[in-house]
C-alpha cells in the first residue's frame, strides 16, 4: 500500500493546529486545575492512610515492649504482628511516593501563561519559512506519541490512529486522491455532448465548439482535434460521415483515370473540376458529373506528361 505522506502530514499538522488554540488550552488548562483539587483531595486520603498505618506500627511497638519476656508465646506473637505492622507502612509509603510521582498536577500561575501563549506562537512558528521539517516533526513528537495508519476502501480513505502524548487516543479520516486515471476521466456530461455533436461535426469543429462554449480538458487545457478523437475513441463514438455518397476523395478520382493525386489538385485549382471542403483544414470532396468525367478523361488522353508518366510506370512493373 502506498499513500502520499503529504496528506498525513498535513491531516496531523490541521488537527494540531486545531487542538493548540487559546480556548482549547482553557478548557484543558480548567480540567487541569479540576484534576489539580481531586489530587489534593487524594493527598489527604493517602496522608490519613499512612497516619493509621504509623499509628498502628507505634502501637504494635508499645504493646511488644510491654510484654513480660518471660511470656515466650506472647512476645512473640505480639513482636510478629510488629513487624507486619512495620511492612505494611513500608508498603504504604511506598505506594504514595509512586502516586505523588504520576499525579504531579500543579501548574503555576506563570505556567498557566506560558501555555496561553504557545495557541498564538504555534501556528506563527509551524506556518514560517525558516520552520524546517525537522523541526516540525521535532515539534509534532511532544504532542503526538505515534500515528498507525489503517487503508480504508470504501469509501476511499486512510484512518490515521492518533495517540497523544497524554494518552488519549483519536481517529481522523483522511480521503485519498483518485486515481490519475479517474482523475483525467472526462464527465458524462461531456462526453454525451461529444456523441451529439459528432453525427454532424468533425473532431476540430467540436473542439471548436466545447471551446466557445467554456469547456476545459481534464488537465484544464482547451480542447484540441486529437482530444476530441481521443474521447471518441474511448468511447466507442463513431467518427461522422460527412463526405456524401456521391463524392469521391483526391486518391479515388486519381486513381479512376490513372493520373497522380498532383494532377487532380491541378484541375481542382484552375476549376476543371468541382470540389468542396468544410473548412481550411478538411478533405477536399469531388463530385464528378459524367460530362466532366469525358472532358477530363480527353485532357488526360492529350497531355504528353502524364502518357509519358503512365509509360514510365508500364515499364517498371514489367
Amino acid at each position: 500500500m502506498t499513500i502520499q505522506s503529504g496528506l498525513v502530514d498535513q491531516a496531523v499538522a490541521q488537527r494540531v493546529l486545531q487542538i493548540v488554540n487559546a480556548d482549547q488550552l482553557h478548557v484543558a488548562l480548567d480540567v487541569l486545575h479540576e484534576l489539580e483539587q481531586r489530587d489534593k483531595s487524594l493527598h489527604g486520603q493517602w496522608r490519613m492512610r499512612l497516619q493509621r498505618a504509623e499509628y498502628e506500627t507505634q502501637l504494635a511497638q508499645r504493646r511488644y515492649e510491654q510484654v513480660d519476656p518471660a511470656n515466650r508465646l506472647v512476645a512473640a506473637s505480639l513482636e510478629q504482628r510488629w513487624n507486619e505492622a512495620l511492612c505494611r507502612l513500608e508498603e504504604s509509603r511506598q505506594e504514595f511516593a509512586d502516586f505523588q510521582r504520576g499525579h504531579g498536577l500543579a501548574i503555576t500561575a506563570k505556567q498557566r501563561a506560558e501555555v496561553l501563549a504557545l495557541a498564538k506562537d504555534l501556528p506563527r512558528l509551524w506556518n514560517a519559512s525558516t520552520t524546517s521539517a525537522k523541526d516540525k516533526k521535532r515539534m509534532l513528537r511532544l504532542l503526538v506519541k505515534d500515528i498507525t495508519v489503517e487503508r480504508i476502501t470504501e469509501p476511499r480513505q486512510v484512518l490515521l490512529h492518533l495517540r497523544w502524548q497524554g494518552g488519549a487516543c483519536e481517529d481522523i479520516a483522511v480521503d485519498l486522491p483518485l486515481p490519475i486515471a479517474d482523475r483525467l476521466r472526462y464527465p458524462e456530461s461531456l462526453v454525451q455532448q461529444v456523441r451529439h455533436l459528432a453525427p454532424e461535426k468533425a473532431d476540430a469543429e467540436i473542439a471548436d465548439t466545447l471551446n466557445q462554449q467554456g469547456c476545459r480538458s481534464a488537465k484544464g487545457k482547451p480542447f484540441t482535434k486529437s482530444m476530441v478523437a481521443w474521447i471518441r475513441f474511448k468511447h466507442r463514438i463513431a467518427a461522422p460521415e460527412l463526405k456524401r455518397p456521391e463524392e469521391l476523395t483526391v486518391a479515388q478520382v486519381a486513381e479512376k483515370f490513372t493520373v497522380s493525386p498532383g494532377v487532380v489538385y491541378y484541375w481542382i485549382r484552375h476549376e476543371m473540376l468541382p470540389a468542396r471542403r468544410r473548412n481550411g483544414g478538411s478533405a477536399l470532396w469531388i463530385t464528378l458529373a459524367p460530362k466532366t468525367e469525358r472532358r477530363l478523361r480527353q485532357w488526360a488522353e492529350k497531355s504528353v506528361r502524364i502518357q509519358k508518366s503512365r509509360s514510365q510506370q508500364s515499364q517498371r512493373s514489367l
